[in-house]
């Protein structure tokens, strides 16, 4: 049987401006450039994950994973047409 992933659709109003350019570059983040986004990885324990990086990871991009995994998704689509959680802050696009 084939794995199955849960994605999370956000829109990259949830990231600041300097992350939305380059969000592979921040510390401890994996993520894939797409053409209006980017999709990250949410790692099984996001707060663990963050602690073993060496340069703190952004607390943005933190509380986007934390969140994703409270739903249960492993992954987050950032595009700049999903919808906006009031869950998370977001920044002007």
């Amino acid at each position: 049987m084939p794995t199955i992933y849960s994605v999370l659709d956000l829109s990259t109003a949830h990231l600041p401006e300097e992350l939305r350019d380059d969000l592979n570059a921040e510390p401890g983040v994996i993520a894939h450039k797409l053409t209006y986004g980017w999709l990250m990885w949410v790692p099984t324990d996001p707060v663990e994950h963050a602690a073993e990086t060496i340069d703190p990871m952004p607390a943005q991009v933190l509380a986007v994973q934390r969140y994703a995994h409270s739903l249960g998704c492993q992954y987050v689509l950032f595009d700049r047409d999903a919808d906006v959680s009031a869950e998370l802050p977001t920044w002007h696009q």
